[in-house]
């Protein structure tokens, strides 16, 4: 399986997608707590907000199935 990664090219930062990673839109999350997020601040539970980015359901949508 490939090893993805979320990268940020103003700041150069790499973000592994076996870290917990989710996709989240600004219309359900808020406007003022995307503009936290985006300031680099990370103390809003996710997991109920947006959709999981990981290594598995990436591969399969970029490379095709695994199996």
């Amino acid at each position: 399986m490939e090893k993805l990664f979320i990268y940020h090219q103003n700041t150069g930062v790499m973000i592994p997608l076996s870290d917990e990673v989710y996709l989240v839109s600004e219309r359900v999350v808020g406007e003022q707590m995307a503009k936290d997020m985006s300031d680099g601040c990370n103390v809003y539970p996710m997991e109920h907000l947006g959709y999981r980015l990981d290594n598995y359901n990436m591969t399969n949508l970029f490379f095709g199935s695994t199996e």
